[in-house]
């Protein structure tokens, strides 16, 4: 009960902050004004919108975690009231817990509005790029033909869907990152410091690289990065997903064997994400423990 009172007390918190609106609504607007542009890519515009979509998505409701995460415990610091919440016999570990649970819970909200904003854009999009004989489909068409133009729309919106769980399970990885950073600096430093965790943690593949040409301390440095850092490459799957059209309900299409592969792919993301949230939230704790409050 008194976890779960922190992470619905953190809940309100960040839903009602003004950060959280503005980046919401930017989002929207962001979706619903790319919806129309054209984009130049030769028939490929619906692929091309899928992928800004999902990195629109991506990157708002990320600096809405990270502003979340680095406050939720940083500011209880310096503002004395962890003190009353901890000497209600709350764990130190409950309280980083339930804070990391709290953002979390806002950041599902997010990607459920965003994700419903989106998947609709992406259905009228796959119209607004049809061809001019696929749109004859949709007015006086056969029934065939009007079936097989509605399957392609509902195709290409339903393989938005792992994008949105990889986004959130990305997010969820660095929100950890930036609240067990928070527990020992500052609300901005903790922000900056899991800005940088986003961005090594995209270069990792050039930081394996130079760890092979690198010797001596160098080879050492990286290899701790590498170590450390989480590979938050393995959560980008927004060139596939945008660049094929998967028929999940069709169970006998080339598209079924494809969509059932990518989900097993977020499966095992999401094992890579839980096991690094866990050792980020227990380092977290174990730092929270050893700090001072008085």
């Amino acid at each position: 009960m008194r976890l779960t009172g922190i992470v619905l007390n953190t809940f309100r918190e960040t839903v009602r902050r003004p950060f959280y609106f503005v980046l919401v609504s930017t989002a929207v607007a962001s979706l619903v004004i790319t919806l129309r542009l054209p984009l130049f890519t030769f028939g490929s515009d619906t692929d091309m919108y899928k992928d800004l979509g999902l990195s629109f998505i991506l990157v708002f409701v990320l600096l809405m975690a990270l502003l979340a995460s680095a406050t939720s415990v940083a500011s209880e610091v310096e503002d004395r009231t962890a003190l009353t919440v901890l000497s209600k016999a709350v764990g130190r570990w409950q309280f980083v817990l339930g804070k990391y649970l709290g953002v979390m819970a806002a950041v599902l909200v997010a990607v459920a509005v965003l994700g419903v904003v989106f998947m609709a854009a992406v259905y009228y999009r796959v119209r607004l790029d049809a061809g001019v004989l696929e749109r004859a489909y949709t007015h006086g068409g056969t029934g065939a033909q009007v079936e097989a133009f509605r399957q392609k729309q509902f195709g290409q919106t339903v393989t938005v869907t792992p994008g949105l769980a990889l986004v959130i399970l990305q997010v969820g990885v660095l929100a950890a990152v930036a609240t067990a950073v928070s527990t020992r600096l500052s609300a901005a430093a903790s922000v900056g410091v899991s800005l940088g965790v986003f961005l090594v943690g995209h270069l990792t593949v050039f930081l394996e690289a130079g760890v092979r040409g690198a010797a001596g301390a160098g080879q050492f440095a990286r290899q701790g990065v590498l170590a450390v850092v989480p590979f938050l490459e393995i959560f980008n799957l927004n060139e596939k997903l945008s660049h094929a059209m998967l028929t999940p309900l069709a169970p006998g299409s080339p598209g079924a064997a494809a969509w059932r592969a990518v989900w097993e792919y977020v499966g095992w993301s999401g094992l890579y994400a839980l096991a690094y949230v866990v050792f980020a939230i227990g380092l977290g704790a174990l730092l929270f423990r050893r700090r001072s409050l008085g």
